[in-house]
Order: structure tokens, then C-alpha cells, then sequence
């Protein structure tokens, strides 16, 4: 059963990454599939072939609940109610909203059966008459009219990045939007709406939100948020890079080992009640009301969390145990792990895309494997009874370095980075969250409202907790420095001989010697750092997704440029700290020797900030210095662009254009101008001048003739791109870095047309997705990759 259940899961999480979904006729083929049971391995294809029937079903499911193109950037007016837990910042709330009527703004009715159940809507701050227009109080479950304007899902490509539109696929979002300033905008006072649990469920963590938000004054409240109720949207972002560089992330938010201690908790409180029944009904078994509390207990605080994957694989293994142990029957670990797996990807097919789902599967696989078999010496042969103290303290540290030593590649891949001081911080951060932090959260929660003073003692408790553990992680960060967590990027031959290695040192001893384990991590690491990446290009120009905003990372070898930062989106999301990061992570890179920010418009400079809290920069160009903020993660050497001599690397010259700035130049006329050199071929970045820019320094003679590859000034917008400037550069490749559908219209049709009449060859990365150009010495022209075809997903 258990081989049979994974060729299932393996047959759905195939078909999740496949580029196109096969016809929905295909499941036909499952019809006669019943006449393998005939054959000895019979029943294996069978598995294989549902699992790929129930992808392909659930992949079409997913494609048909998007948003139908005829309605996409059209006003409607859709009534429904607010569904989970609204996000507030400065500008905006965000909320989730469930659709029951929907017509045209002229008040034509749209059948609901074809159009999304669930959208994503903004509700941004207006300004009317010189003043700012409050946006309403949301709350969840209230019943709303709305005027809005939507889009299918849509998410940035880029390398090493996450795929934002698999996650609103995944919550069932079948469009986001925003609202239209109209009249036509009230609650529905009088609307009469049925009970839904879900909705009851996301009251109660909301006022537990805002119960922490009111009364706690630790510094730490985001990370109280999060283990209550699985809200990570408070923890602040000092807070996160703490605890990924601990190894500890996991247990911000509510883990699957919180779910396993409160179902222990709930087994004792069971069994108390049930002894106590039995002194009135002699016949009651205790151990089956203490099997029930448990998973009443689990599932109610997997509740509390929203149902993520881990904790739904607590969950699941959790029932199947106590449902075994109620029905008196005998079950393998083995067996719950497999069955667990086959519902997470029957409930959620594109589960693979969260990271949560493989470590978390995979923690307990390697746990299982590691434990499962072996003995220990106690002195009582009864399954649940003599263990010493010392037996459980072995456990728990021997659990730390399986899970240590064996998530060493997949951390590698998933994330680019190893903690080597996590088996000291989960050492010490383990037992003070389980053991102390979420009870005493559990119960001052459940006694906000009969005691209060209790309630706050034992909140401020928690609270003050977690300060000191973050108090003794930071010292532990400051004491080790840059190796806590080092950034690694293997090679796949380097993974395969590190993860051998890795093996033989999770086999039972006896088997392997433990040397070669060692020896093949010894050996792995060290050639990571002294090999170079074979076949490097000599110039690699990589144009990433970010949206409305610029951010491109130019390579010679082992040097790197970044000209711009991206935009930032809000106080917990830009591009420098989630795109640009995350890919330079993948390469390798810690380090930037020029960082080049344009100009100080915020979709070009918003995500400088972030990304420096990742990545050190050597030297920092800028058009203004004056115009940019001080930041603490800021080298000291920061000058002006405009004054920077040429320099080369590796053959490849940067060369700064000169401007004629007065003090009435605007800030897109005063960007700074990159112009890169390699052989015969040129690359030009001009930010976001203006026609005038360009013709002087047409007129000055700075800009060679027949460019190479022109990123698009200023987005492809018309104020750009003169026919002039066009006429003479006649790119060969041109590229427009601008959003899907965005409000600027960029970039603008005349402009595509006057590129298209030189016969350049557009790209548009919210169409591309990032776009890579790679130059090698035996070829004339770069090889271009676009991310969005490589990586395709079914859903693009």
C-alpha cells in the first residue's frame, strides 16, 4: 500500500509542473485501467494513472475558475461578503472577497457559474478635493456592493523566485483587483447570510490578533501573532532574517510539532475527563475520549493556523493514528506518512510549489528513516513506558542532527542557504516555544475574557520570552558572524556527492564507514568554493521580473553590477529583498561590487534598501546623493554616477554618459546613463530619460550606432524613444521592463511601432518574464533565455 500511494503522489505532483495540461479527454484512458488488476504489477500503473487523472482533472479545475478575458480591466459590481483576515497598511486594506452576485456596470447580469468564486481586492486611499477619503472599516463576514476592476492572476518569473500566481491559484483566487471610487460602494446592511464555519474560524483569529495587537507591548508581538494563530503578515523583517539565519523560521508560524504537543495535551486532558466519566459510567472507555480530544484539539489549532501544510500533515497523521488506536487496529508509521502525503495532494495539487510541503514531508521522512527500526535500552519492554530522561535527551539531539545533516541539500536548493548554528538555536528555541511560549499564549487567550489580569500576565510572559530567545539568537549571529549562515550554490554533481554523503551518515552504523560520509561532505564543500561554474559566459545581462520598475544584474565572471533596485511594493515586500536576492543567492553571490541606482523614483530605487540588508554592495552609484536616504547597511563609499571614470572588467568596459544637468533638469533627465562595451557589441541602460537627453547626446556623438541590446527608456513611454534616437541606435534587441496591464499604458504601441520599423527584436518582461542575454567568446550574437518559457507552468 504505501508503494502504491506514492507512485500516486508522484503522478500528481508531475503533472503540477507540467507546461501544458493534456485534454480533459485523456481520462477516458482511466476506464479501461481497471483491467490492469489483472496483471501482477497491475495495481502500481493503476496508481500512476489516477494520480494523473486526478491532476489533470484538478489542473482544468483550477484553469476554469480564473477570470474569462472578456471581463478583465472592465468596471463591475460584484456583492458578496469579506472572507480571512484583512491586511492594513498606510495606503491600503487587502482582503479576500466571496462572490454571490456579479453584473456589468451598466447592470447586466453575469451568470456566477462562469465567473470567479473568490477575488483579491485592494482598497486603496482616495484623494477628492485636495483631501484623503478614509477607507471603511472592513470586517469579516460583512456583506458588501462593490465597483471593481479586475485581472486574471498574475505573478513575476524570475529565477529563484516565488511563484505568486501557483500561491493565488492555490487559495482559490480566481482574480485580483481593486476598488473603483463610486457610489455604488456600501455594506448591505439588511442582507441576510448564512453561517459558515470558516468565516466563524477567521473571527475568532482576528480578535486573537487583535487581541495580542491591543494588549501585548513586546517588541515580539508579529512572532506572538504568528504562533497563535499562523498570521506571519506582523513579524517584521529583522525579525525573519533572524530566524532564517538561526534556522528556527520553521517555528514562527504554527509548525506541525506545535499541532503534535497541544494533540498531547489534549490525549491527557481526555483521558482526565475520562476517568472521570467512569465513576458514573463504569463501561466508558477513558483512552477512547482521550483519542478524540486529541484530534479535536489538533484540528482545532491547525484551524487556528489556516490549514497549512504542515500542519494539515499533522493533522492527517495525527487522525489516521487515533482513528487505528478507536478501531483497535495495528498501523505502520510508514503507512500514515504515505497516506498523509496522498490526501495533502488530493486536497491541494500544486502543494509542490510550497516550501512548507518538502520540509515538512520531508523532515519526517528523514526521521522516520533514521529512527524507525532501531532500539533503546530502558528497562521496561512495554512500547510507551520506560524511557529515562536520558533516553529522551539523546532523542531530541540526535533528532537535531538528522535533521541538520540531512536537510543540508534541500535546503541548498530551496533556498540557497545553511544554517550551521541551527542545531544550537532549535536546541534551545525548541523546548522554550513548545514547551513554554504557546501554552502560556493557549491559555491566556483562552482567558481573555473571564480573567483578564491572568490573561495579560501570562501574555506578557510569553512575550517576554521570546525577547530574551531573540536576545541569545542575535548574540549567537554576532559571536559566529558570516559562517552562521553561508550562502552555498552546488553544482548538481556537488549535491549528488554532498547528499551521499549525507546518506552514509544517516545509515544505521556498521553499514558504511562514517569517514566516507565525512569525507564526501569535506570534499563537496571545498570544491564548491575553489571550482568555478564551468562554461561561465563572458557577459551575462540579466533583466529581472519586477514589475512596473527596472532592476538589472550585469556579470563579468566573478564581478557583478546591479543597475537599479526594483520597486517597492509595501513595507514587507520589495524587489531588492525578494527577487533580486534570492537569484543572486543562487549564483552565489553575497556580494555586489557596483550597485547602480538611476534615479530616485521609487520603481527604480524602491528596493534598494531591502536588498542591502542581504547583500553587501562595495561601491554605490547614484544620480543625487542628496536624494537618497541614509542607510546603516550603506558602504561608505557612495558617489556621484555622473562624475564615475570608465572602467573594465575582463574585457567588458562600463562607461557612464555624460549629462547636462541644470537645476531644472527632472529627475528622469538626470538618471544615470550605463553604456557597456564587449568586443563590437554594445549595451545601453539610460533609466528613464527623456527625448531631450537622448538627442544630446545624439548630437554630442556619445551613443554608438546599432546597439546591441537597449533596455527601452523609461519603460517603453512615449516621452522616450524618439524616432530620432530609434532611427540611429536601431537596436537588435530592445527590451521594455514595465507591469502586466499597468495603469501607464506602458510601454505605449507608437514606441513598439517605431522599434518594429528598425526590425529590433521587442521583449517585454511582463510578457518574458526575466530575461537573460549571455555572451560567449564563440559566438557572435548572446543567447537569450526567457524565463517564462523556460519554467512554464500550465497556468501562464
Amino acid at each position: 500500500m504505501p508503494l502504491h500511494l506514492l507512485l500516486f503522489s508522484l503522478s500528481v505532483i508531475i503533472c503540477s509542473v507540467l507546461p501544458a495540461l493534456p485534454p480533459l479527454w485523456c481520462l477516458l484512458i482511466l476506464l479501461p485501467a481497471a483491467c490492469l488488476l489483472r496483471w501482477r504489477y497491475g495495481s502500481y500503473c493503476l496508481a500512476l494513472l489516477l494520480g494523473c487523472g486526478w491532476g489533470i482533472y484538478s489542473g482544468h479545475k483550477l484553469l476554469a475558475m480564473q477570470l474569462a478575458d472578456e471581463w478583465v480591466g472592465q468596471d463591475l459590481l460584484v456583492s458578496g461578503s469579506i472572507q480571512g483576515l484583512p491586511e492594513k497598511d498606510e495606503r491600503r486594506v487587502r482582503f479576500n472577497f466571496r462572490v454571490t452576485a456579479v453584473s456589468t456596470a451598466s447592470g447586466t447580469s453575469i451568470p456566477i457559474a462562469s465567473f470567479p468564486q473568490k477575488l483579491q481586492l485592494s482598497w486603496y486611499q482616495y484623494r477628492r478635493d485636495q483631501q484623503s477619503i478614509a477607507i471603511p472599516e472592513i470586517l469579516i463576514a460583512d456583506q458588501w456592493q462593490l465597483r471593481v476592476r479586475l485581472k486574471r492572476p498574475r505573478g513575476f518569473v524570475n529565477p529563484a523566485g516565488f511563484d505568486y500566481q501557483a500561491w493565488l491559484l492555490r487559495q482559490g483566487i480566481g482574480a485580483t483587483g481593486y476598488v473603483v471610487e463610486h457610489t455604488q460602494n456600501h455594506r448591505m446592511l439588511n442582507s441576510d447570510s448564512p453561517f459558515l464555519w470558516d468565516d466563524w474560524i477567521d473571527q475568532q483569529r482576528y480578535e486573537l490578533q487583535q487581541w495580542i495587537v491591543d494588549r501585548s507591548h513586546s517588541s515580539e508581538r508579529g512572532i506572538l501573532v504568528a504562533l497563535l494563530i499562523g498570521d506571519s503578515a506582523l513579524v517584521e523583517k529583522d525579525q525573519w532574517l533572524r530566524m532564517q539565519q538561526t534556522g528556527t523560521s520553521h517555528l514562527i508560524a504554527i509548525s506541525g510539532l506545535h499541532v503534535g504537543f497541544l494533540a498531547i495535551f489534549g490525549f491527557y486532558i481526555g483521558l482526565w475527563l475520562g476517568k472521570c466519566i467512569q465513576l458514573l459510567w463504569h463501561s466508558c472507555p477513558s483512552l477512547m475520549i482521550a483519542w478524540l480530544c486529541a484530534i479535536g484539539c489538533a484540528g482545532f489549532y491547525s484551524a487556528l493556523a489556516g490549514f497549512n501544510i504542515p500542519t494539515i500533515r499533522t493533522l492527517i497523521m495525527l487522525a489516521l493514528f487515533y482513528s487505528a488506536c478507536l478501531w483497535r487496529r495495528s498501523v505502520r508509521v510508514v503507512d500514515i506518512f504515505c497516506f498523509a502525503l496522498a490526501i495533502v495532494v488530493v486536497l491541494d495539487p500544486l502543494a509542490v510549489f510550497d516550501m512548507g510541503f518538502w520540509l515538512s514531508f520531508g523532515a519526517v521522512a528523514l526521521l522516520l528513516f533514521y529512527f524507525s527500526g532501531r532500539r533503546v535500552n530502558k528497562p521496561d519492554a512495554s512500547q510507551w513506558h520506560g524511557y529515562s530522561v536520558g533516553n529522551v535527551l539523546s532523542g531530541f539531539i540526535r533528532s537535531q542532527w538528522v535533521m541538520f545533516i540531512g536537510l543540508i541539500v534541500p535546503l541548498s536548493l530551496l533556498v540557497s542557504s545553511i544554517s550551521l548554528v541551527a542545531p544550537l538555536a532549535n536546541a534551545i528555541a525548541i523546548p522554550l516555544i513548545t514547551f513554554f511560549v504557546v501554552p502560556l499564549l493557549l491559555v491566556g487567550a483562552a482567558l481573555k475574557d473571564s480573567a483578564l489580569w491572568l490573561s495579560n500576565f501570562l501574555l506578557g510572559s510569553s512575550g517576554t520570552a521570546l525577547e530574551w530567545l531573540s536576545f541569545v539568537l542575535q548574540k549567537i549571529l554576532d559571536i559566529t558572524g558570516d559562517y552562521a549562515s553561508p550562502i552555498v550554490a552546488f553544482s548538481p554533481a556537488l549535491s549528488l556527492l554532498i547528499g551521499l554523503g549525507c546518506l552514509v551518515l544517516l545509515m544505521p552504523k556498521g553499514l558504511f564507514p562514517g569517514g566516507i560520509g565525512w569525507g564526501a561532505l569535506a570534499i563537496g564543500a571545498t570544491l564548491s568554493f575553489m571550482l568555478e561554474q564551468p562554461n561561465r559566459p563572458d557577459l551575462k545581462v540579466s533583466i529581472m521580473d519586477v514589475g512596473q520598475g527596472t532592476a538589472v544584474i550585469v556579470q563579468v565572471k566573478d564581478k557583478v553590477l546591479l543597475y537599479d533596485t526594483g520597486p517597492k511594493f509595501t513595507d514587507s515586500f520589495d524587489a531588492g529583498s525578494a527577487i533580486l536576492a534570492p537569484y543572486l543567492y543562487s549564483q552565489g553571490v553575497t556580494h555586489v561590487d557596483v550597485l547602480v541606482v538611476s534615479h530616485s523614483d521609487m520603481d527604480h530605487a524602491g528596493g534598494m534598501s531591502g536588498l542591502l540588508e542581504k547583500v553587501s554592495a562595495e561601491k554605490i552609484l547614484l544620480s543625487e546623493i542628496l536624494k537618497f536616504d541614509a542607510n546603516k547597511h550603506m558602504p561608505p563609499s557612495v558617489f556621484n554616477c555622473h562624475g564615475e571614470p570608465a572602467w573594465t572588467w575582463g574585457g567588458v568596459t562600463f562607461e557612464f554618459l555624460p549629462l547636462v544637468i541644470s537645476s531644472y533638469t527632472s529627475d528622469n533627465n538626470k538618471s544615470c546613463v550605463l553604456l557597456i562595451r564587449y568586443g563590437d557589441q554594445y549595451v545601453l541602460l539610460p533609466g528613464d530619460i527623456e527625448t531631450r537627453v537622448e538627442n544630446q547626446l545624439l548630437d554630442e556623438q556619445k551613443i554608438p550606432q546599432n546597439l546591441t541590446l537597449l533596455l527601452a527608456a523609461h519603460h517603453g513611454s512615449r516621452t522616450s524613444s524618439g524616432v530620432r534616437f530609434v532611427n540611429f541606435t536601431k537596436p537588435e534587441y530592445v527590451v521594455y521592463s514595465a507591469g502586466y496591464r499597468s495603469q501607464h499604458g506602458h510601454p505605449h504601441p507608437t514606441i513598439q511601432e517605431r522599434f518594429q520599423i528598425q526590425q529590433s527584436r521587442g521583449f517585454n518582461t511582463a510578457e518574458s518574464g526575466a530575461l537573460i542575454f549571455e555572451w560567449y567568446k564563440n559566438h557572435q550574437s548572446p543567447v537569450i533565455r526567457e524565463y517564462r518559457k523556460i519554467q512554464r507552468r500550465y497556468w501562464f
